[in-house]
């Protein structure tokens, strides 16, 4: 097996890339670039279009009907309010007085209005709250709303202001440091911030009584960037909007528990999305994850029965309600993000897609070797634990340009080569346009951008190295002839840029050569394989695929597990004797 300790003086030849923590830093001189300074611009525009949602939202009375508070509720300002049931029965007592008998009530000039004063307990600690203190509840925070002065204003809109800009800056530095990509791409960057945007703005809209339904956005939220980014992000992003959220809403410590109860578990348990009812199943699991948080709480708190059971229900139904919404938008979330799900890669792998079956027809020998490819490939990801389904579908369309011209590829020749009547660089022409007919197959068939950039990547910046070496031999070229020569037989790339991508460019070298071993033995596959990583490796060719020497030790030792198998031996039969003739 290749060891990095034991391979010192040949590795020591590679000037690419070396990974190194210094990398991952973020200095002032990268943030004053246009390209950084444009996406902090998008990011620091979406925090402040947040605060002046929560600010113009709020403030909102925290209260609601059924709960019990650990305090007393008691009136922060001097309010009035009519008492209307008080007024309608002196309305009625008027009338039968006036006419001796009960008849239609008449409108009084005064009704009758309740004082109450600064301090008055409106609703004991630990008695749950009537709908008649509701009533009083909300007139008593319209008249706090209407008595705060501008000074008191500004103080709240500078402190969510200060809240939205530290987790975003949370957000920030985890994307810089661990997000490479969503840091890097001004589209993603957009698609997060307004992700964030639509969903503080529909919680909150969604938020008030009696539906209290925040609970739906913040749940498909999470799941959706689960999805198209990973788990910790989704995590991170869930921890932070709710928590504006509940600050806005002035709701409490354990509802908040209860939120992000079911946002961890609808984040952690979307795993493996192989089938469209998944997002159903995990919506389920998440509603149940609210159910018992909230349960929880509700008996920690000692609240009723009765508000236990309605609020459990509820935020079971929003979970279920999630899942749903996120299962008809799966095709949606893929076009935005540019990424491609289990569900879509099972149905890409099906044989009966239409271009493979147009493969089968045209080039049955590419179809063969794209199998055997995929083969290999899975396993080596396996070994690496990449995304081996991903790999495997790639595989499948990687080489489906060479249906365009699948007789100028050896796998799909029937003795006649017609490169024996061209030139070394019209051949090579020829070789390097399956790439090019390759992403306009896939452009016509609607591949996932994921799927055509393993068509586009799969060889990289490689040497077409047999025309290249013909045309050195006919043209007999001086050294610094050949160096300019060699642009002209390389692949236009780009280089892989993921572990994916560089997975398949290994597997697919090592399988296209092992056919040309003349006897292949488990030392000589070994051999070949080591070889052609090696090549590639101090070739620049894995600089931009995030694969580590350690990652291409297993990924060699998996493709010599496979190519050893694909070669095995097998016992020779005995010919048959011929039966021996029998005397009449």
């Amino acid at each position: 097996m290749w060891s990095t300790t034991k391979k010192c003086p040949r590795l020591g030849q590679w000037n690419g890339r070396r990974h190194s923590s210094r990398s991952d830093t973020l200095s002032i001189s990268e943030l004053r670039k246009p390209d950084n300074l444009a996406r902090l611009a998008v990011v620091l525009g979406s925090a402040l279009v947040v605060t002046a949602m929560v600010f113009l939202f709020g403030p909102t009375m925290p209260y609601r009907v059924g709960e019990a508070y650990p305090y007393d509720l008691r009136v922060r300002v001097a309010f009035e309010v009519v008492n209307t049931a008080r007024t309608a029965q002196l309305r009625t007592e008027i009338a039968e007085m006036q006419n001796g008998a009960i008849a239609e009530p008449v409108q009084a000039e005064s009704p009758l209005i309740d004082h109450y004063k600064t301090g008055f307990v409106l609703v004991e600690r630990e008695q749950p709250v009537t709908p008649e203190k509701f009533a009083l509840l909300q007139a008593e925070n319209r008249a706090y709303v209407a008595s705060l002065p501008w000074t008191t204003h500004f103080s709240r809109a500078a402190a969510l202001l200060l809240i939205v800009l530290l987790l975003t800056g949370v957000l920030v530095l985890y994307a810089v440091r661990f997000q490479k990509p969503l840091a890097s791409s001004m589209s993603q960057v957009v698609g997060v911030c307004v992700i964030a945007i639509t969903t503080v703005g529909c919680s909150l809209l969604l938020s008030p009584p009696p539906w209290q339904a925040m609970l739906v956005p913040l749940t498909v939220m999470a799941m959706v960037l689960t999805i198209a980014y990973n788990p910790p992000f989704a995590l991170l992003i869930s921890f932070s909007l709710a928590l504006v959220i509940n600050v806005t809403l002035g709701i409490r410590l354990v509802h908040f528990l209860v939120q992000m109860a079911g946002l961890a578990t609808a984040v952690l348990m979307l795993r493996d999305l192989r089938t469209r009812t998944r997002p159903v199943e995990v919506g389920l699991i998440a509603g149940l994850a609210y159910l018992a948080m909230n349960t929880a709480a509700g008996i920690l708190t000692q609240q009723s029965t009765n508000l236990i059971l309605t609020d459990g229900c509820r935020y079971l139904i929003w979970g279920v309600l999630a899942g749903f919404i996120l299962s008809g938008t799966i095709p949606w979330i893929e076009r935005i993000f540019g990424i491609v799900t289990d569900v879509s890669l099972l149905e890409l792998s099906d044989n009966s897609h239409p271009l493979l079956q147009e493969l089968i027809k045209r080039a049955p020998g590419t179809y063969t070797h794209s199998m055997t490819v995929a083969t290999l490939a899975e396993s080596a990801a396996d070994a690496i634990q990449a995304n081996s389904l991903l790999v495997r579908v790639g595989c499948y369309y990687h080489d489906i340009g060479k249906m365009m011209k699948p007789h100028y590829f050896i796998e799909n020749q029937n003795g006649k080569n017609r490169h024996d009547e061209l030139e070394p660089a019209l051949s090579t022409l020829v070789i390097i346009g399956h790439v090019k007919d390759g992403m306009a197959l896939a452009r016509q068939y609607n591949l996932p951008k994921p799927i055509s950039d393993f068509i586009q990547q799969h060889h990289g910046t490689t040497l077409v190295e047999y025309f290249y070496r013909e045309a050195l031999r006919l043209q007999e070229c001086s050294p610094q002839t050949a160096a300019d020569l060699e642009f002209v037989f390389r692949y236009p790339g780009p280089k892989p840029q993921s572990r994916e991508a560089g997975i398949l460019m290994l597997a697919d070298a090592v399988e296209s050569a092992s056919r040309a071993l003349h006897l292949p033995t488990p030392s000589s596959i070994r051999k070949l394989v080591h070889d052609l990583m090696m090549k590639r490796l101090l070739d620049g060719q894995f600089d931009e695929s995030n694969l580590t020497l350690t990652e291409l030790a297993k990924i060699e030792e998996s493709l010599c597990k496979s190519l050893i198998a694909v070669y095995h031996h097998r016992i020779k039969y005995p010919a048959c004797d011929e039966p021996r003739s029998q005397a009449g």
